[in-house]
């Protein structure tokens, strides 16, 4: 086997979230978000793979020099996987605030 090939081989063993959960650089709340987000998508199944599917694409590079900064991640591989896993494991905040409403008695005041 020739050294591009093993290196090949190598890299498709990768688990796609291995980059993922390693302290990163960059913006705190966008990494505990990262994070929350690579768990949620192991543990529901969705990144029990390897890295094996190749993308190619065009974007514009003050998004991607934004990206690294807020993450901290310099691999175009770890961002794009980044960007993908906050994107499917979702945030149901919204929603779940909005079945919140009228849970507090209508006598209720806040302290200040």
């Amino acid at each position: 086997m020739t050294a591009i090939a093993a290196g090949k081989k190598a890299r498709a063993k990768r688990k796609s979230g291995a980059n993922l959960r390693k302290p990163l650089g960059g913006d705190a709340l966008t990494n505990t978000r990262l994070k929350f987000a690579v768990v949620a998508l192991e543990r529901s199944g969705t990144l029990a793979g390897a890295r094996s599917q190749k993308l190619s694409t065009r974007v514009d590079p003050g998004l991607i020099e934004a990206a690294r900064r807020r993450t901290g991640l310099r691999s175009d591989s770890d961002l794009i996987n980044a960007a993908l896993a906050v994107i499917a494991a979702g945030d149901d905040f919204g929603a779940w605030l909005v079945t919140q409403a009228g849970r507090l008695p209508e006598d209720f005041e806040l302290a200040l």
